[in-house]
């Protein structure tokens, strides 16, 4: 039996091979899409030069929305690599807002949780909707932060700005990573481990649902934590549905994000459906 190394099971680079021609994918696919139409490029919601989100709207009245949080540890990536999520929600009706955000080790964790709240309450002054948030590896533990926000006490916003979300192979507690060395970017110490983690936040309405999905070709660690965001949330009163997306791994998954007919896609455009009939 091979012993358990964190510094593998926990960086799914190491674990997906191919990790590299999925990206490209999501490049070429990303920059083909932002070429068809003239969307809503670069909308600042903060001062930093990465405090920017792109809004691919529809053509229709009172149009659901969905925000897609990028993922990359905190430490990399783009929301300009993921503009191929809208394609699929706009066939569907639905518009999209996609964020990027300061980058560990420039910021901390807690840093960026904060941006991300920035963001929704412009998006709400810009938009007058409330989203779903749906978000994948780090984008899924900030789509989980976003979910947990008591947002009666965040100016400008409603206190029920998130109460729906779809959360994809996020990390959820992050003290594990502190025996890795992904923290010689993040920073982490036990402390700000978990004051960062919605694992250990309490819930701030009843009214919440998510939906907890994971590729069923993950890590252990990736898939734990799915099951024990999805258990703890739902014994704290929150609907939660926990998936396993099968033959799919950290990065593989987040093709279904974007691929009409697949399980996880129709069930994310349910998941808006059903939010913006409430």
């Amino acid at each position: 039996m091979t012993a358990f190394d964190p510094n593998i099971e926990y960086n799914a680079r190491k674990t997906v091979p191919d990790h590299e021609k999925v990206s490209r994918r999501w490049d070429e696919e990303a920059a083909q899409y932002r070429a068809q139409a003239t969307w809503d490029l670069d909308i600042p919601y903060g001062t930093g030069e990465r405090e920017k989100y792109d809004f691919f709207p529809v053509d229709r009245p009172d149009a659901p929305l969905c925000v897609y949080i990028h993922g990359g540890y905190w430490r990399s990536r783009d929301r300009k690599t993921f503009s191929h999520i809208a394609k699929g929600l706009n066939a569907h009706g639905v518009s999209v807002a996609i964020p990027s955000y300061d980058l560990v080790p420039n910021v901390s964790v807690a840093d960026i949780i904060e941006q991300m709240r920035a963001f929704l309450v412009k998006l709400w002054e810009n938009t007058s909707t409330r989203p779903v948030v749906a978000g994948h590896s780090a984008g899924g533990h900030l789509t989980g932060a976003m979910l947990m926000t008591d947002w009666s006490s965040v100016e400008g916003a409603p206190d029920d700005l998130v109460t729906s979300a779809f959360a994809l192979s996020g990390l959820y507690d992050l003290r594990p990573l502190l025996e890795t060395d992904i923290n010689d970017d993040l920073r982490l110490t036990p402390e700000s481990a978990r004051e960062a983690s919605p694992m250990f936040w309490p819930v701030p309405r009843p009214d919440l649902k998510c939906v907890v999905a994971v590729g069923a070709r993950e890590s252990e660690p990736f898939r734990m934590q799915s099951r024990d965001i999805a258990d703890t949330w739902k014994r704290a009163g929150v609907d939660t549905e926990y998936l396993e997306v099968a033959d799919r791994d950290h990065f593989t998954v987040v093709n279904e994000f974007s691929t009409p007919g697949t399980a996880l896609f129709e069930r994310l455009v349910s998941t808006v459906e059903v939010h913006a009939a409430a």
